[in-house]
């Protein structure tokens, strides 16, 4: 037949390979029909050419299908039969009949005539436009074997139907359920006798036919698809492919081939999520993802996207289809393209700094393999900026705290938690005669034997997290020598706050206290030389009454028994003085003990009464409250209070008053105030006393009142002193009732 000149051709002219596709690409079931049947099928284009034939049209026609394929149809048909073929196309073209079936006669291979039943229809689009012709051809048997070959053919279409995997359901044009296979069953949850005879409507539901009819769907002629209920009531969706069923050349009813694709879209939008999801995450990172491929000798990047991206004032489509030379400058290009190489080569740990537009970042690069070779390489950028000006000003804090320790006058070391030393400096080796190299991984070797109770005691408070400052006491040079020192000592902590070791300060206070010791002892002297001139006034005067007593009992001896209670006191007097006297002048190592201040104060007054009386000055000494016993010097204290009563009676010109008031202060500190009436200290000059040999004496060295502010602070007090011109000063002495034993300063 001659269907090229048929008019309604121009409708569509489709081209045979594109028909080729459409084919391919239909329900996989209905192919799986079409190529299995045993009835020989084709699909024939509009211009009249076989596009595609099943084994069993071959079979029949005695061609093989490269053979019959793009032949013209009216090869295998008598020519006076294709005028009735003309007829029933142009019918069909014009939807006038949906399909036709006729009886013909085909000339095989062999040139035999074989009678066949034809059967003829015509397929869609979606927009109701021809496709191509499907063929359905048959030999007309004789009555026996025509029997024999419905029986088979009968069993070949329900083996077909009932272990096709895909649902196959059987209605007629109004929709009615003919037959269903079991994949259908097992899709829909219905038993076939549960469905024969219902519409389909009543499984499809009111969902699916608010968009389509149920005439619509039966003549749907592409693949579509359908959500629909489930029995167990959920939804499914199915995707659709209709054949028509056509008996005598006429259209009476359709296979609706189903398969349950609820899992495939479920998996499919499972999977846009990922990929959206995927693009979002490398899009807000902070970093930069990228990947790259070596095409035509260069490598050009198939994806870059992320924060670091827009910070370095690139988008995505700047970098994707570009090698490095068309984005970077030349020099930075040059450098990342060795980069590059080296994982391209298989490297798969590179790594490499950047810095581009005032930011650094640090790139690494993986390659993908795939059969054991490179297909692509992938990189990973994060911005490593604030990082290395962290890293730089670490570096100059490092090397400033490393020339201040190395050049510091003071010795320091770093001890980890068992003690061990892990670094000492250049003083340290000075002073101690170690070098770093012997003390490395060793307890300090510089704590003399009589010192170990006090190297556990300093251990165990820097364990408990304390600090210890300005500890004055000896230490052990490498020659056996002891050195006075003074150590602050702290625990290191790391980040957590948990002690991981400890440091220490040391400072060599040799020369200071051997200074200290000459002045103490050039003050004591002073005070001794001030006192002897008031001991031999006071010895005298007992010795004149002793003298004066003794001439009387040379006279008479009787009634007189009064004076020898009178000399016995003077003669008690002289021994208590003269003790007192030795007391202070005698050096002797300083002792802490709970002393009774109220003697010691009786004892100062008692010493100077004499000398106040020769300069014209009462002393008065007077207890606001009961003093308890406090922890402290006896002797260092009474020298304390001789010096500052002593410079208030030279500050008197004459009929003068020294006041000692004793109180307790806040119920732990004890207040002892001197308060005279001399001539009073300028303001400017205050801040100034306490200094070595600055006095406002003519004839004083300045070394007096420097002791009583080292004696004050030894006891953990502290000394104010206030003065006004022609009014007189009061000085106020601060002690603690029990004062921290751990950092005593050694007077002796």
């Amino acid at each position: 037949m001659n269907m090229v000149n048929n008019p309604l051709n121009v409708m569509r002219s489709a081209d045979p390979d594109n028909i080729q596709g459409l084919f391919s690409s239909t329900e996989p079931s209905f192919a799986s029909v079409f190529e299995f049947s045993t009835v020989g099928m084709a699909l024939v284009s509009l211009q009249g050419r076989w596009i595609r034939v099943n084994p069993s049209l071959c079979q029949l026609s005695g061609y093989s299908e490269d053979e019959l394929v793009y032949r013209d149809l009216n090869d295998l048909f008598l020519p006076e039969e294709n005028v009735k073929m003309r007829g029933i196309s142009a019918q069909l073209l014009a939807g006038e009949i949906r399909s036709a079936q006729f009886d013909k006669r085909m000339k095989q291979k062999d040139s035999t005539l074989l009678d066949v039943e034809c059967g003829i229809s015509l397929a869609r689009d979606a927009y109701n436009q021809p496709l191509y012709y499907i063929f359905q051809l048959k030999a007309l048997p004789t009555k026996s074997e025509m029997e024999q070959k419905l029986a088979e053919s009968e069993q070949r279409y329900k083996s077909l139907i009932e272990h096709n995997p895909a649902g196959i359901l059987t209605c007629d044009l109004d929709g009615w359920i003919k037959s269903v296979n079991p994949a259908m069953e097992r899709i829909l949850g219905y038993l076939e006798s549960e469905m024969l005879g219902l519409s389909i409507n009543h499984f499809w539901g009111e969902e699916s036919l608010i968009e389509s009819s149920t005439d619509n769907l039966i003549l749907q002629a592409d693949n579509y698809m359908l959500k629909v209920s489930h029995k167990n009531g959920d939804k499914i969706e199915l995707g659709l492919k209709n054949v028509p069923i056509i008996v005598d050349g006429t259209f009476q009813g359709v296979y609706l081939i189903a398969r349950d694709i609820t899992q495939h879209n479920l998996d499919r939008e499972s999977l846009r999520i990922a990929q959206q999801d995927l693009h979002d995450t490398v899009r807000r990172q902070q970093g930069m993802t990228m990947k790259f491929r070596y095409m035509r000798g260069n490598f050009i990047h198939t994806l870059c996207d992320g924060e670091l991206l827009y910070r370095l004032g690139y988008k995505p489509s700047q970098i994707i289809g570009n090698d490095l030379f068309q984005i970077w400058p030349y020099a930075m290009a040059a450098n990342i393209e060795r980069y590059y190489s080296m994982a391209w080569n298989g490297d798969e740990n590179v790594l490499y700094e950047t810095t581009f537009r005032g930011i650094t970042y640090l790139t690494s690069l993986r390659p993908i393999f795939e059969q054991g070779r490179v297909i692509e390489v992938i990189g990973s950028c994060v911005d490593i900026t604030e990082r290395k000006r962290m890293e730089t000003e670490l570096r100059e804090t490092k090397e400033l705290l490393e020339s201040f320790i190395n050049n510091t006058t003071d010795a320091i070391c770093v001890l980890d938690l068992h003690s061990c030393v892990i670094s000492v400096n250049a003083a340290y080796e000075h002073i101690f005669g170690w070098n770093q190299d012997e003390l490395l991984g060793q307890t300090l070797p510089i704590y003399p034997e009589f010192l170990e109770e006090q190297r556990k005691e300093i251990y165990e408070m820097l364990k408990a997290g304390k600090q210890i400052s300005g500890l004055e006491t000896v230490r052990l040079r490498k020659d056996g020598q002891l050195v006075h020192v003074s150590v602050t000592k702290t625990p290191r902590k790391n980040e957590k706050g948990e002690i991981i070791g400890f440091a220490g300060i040391t400072r060599d206070i040799t020369e200071r206290k051997r200074t200290e010791e000459l002045l103490r002892k050039s003050d004591k002297l002073s005070v001794a030389g001030q006192l002897a001139a008031g001991l031999a006034h006071e010895i005298r005067n007992p010795l004149t009454s002793l003298r004066g007593f003794l001439q009387l009992l040379q006279n008479d001896m009787k009634g007189k028994q009064h004076y020898f209670d009178i000399m016995l006191s003077e003669l008690d007097r002289i021994n208590f003085i003269v003790s007192e006297f030795l007391v202070i002048a005698k050096p002797e190592a300083i002792h802490y003990k709970k002393s009774d201040l109220k003697e010691i104060l009786q004892t100062v007054i008692a010493l100077l009464d004499t000398q106040a009386v020769l300069c014209d000055v009462e002393l008065i000494l007077e207890f606001e409250s009961e003093i308890p016993e406090l922890i402290c010097s006896e002797m260092h204290l009474k020298q304390l209070f001789i010096n500052l009563v002593k410079n208030a009676m030279e500050a008197i010109p004459k009929d003068g008053q020294i006041k000692l008031t004793v109180s307790i202060q806040e119920s732990d500190l004890i207040r002892i105030r001197t308060v005279d009436n001399g001539c009073g200290i300028p303001e400017e000059r205050l801040k100034q006393l306490g200094e070595p040999f600055y006095t406002t004496k003519e004839k004083g060295t300045g070394l007096g009142l420097m002791m009583c502010f080292k004696i004050v602070e030894a006891h953990k007090g502290t000394m104010t002193i206030q003065s006004q011109l022609g009014e007189g000063t009061i000085i106020d002495v601060f002690l603690p009732l029990q004062p921290d034993d751990q950092d005593r300063i050694d007077m002796s």
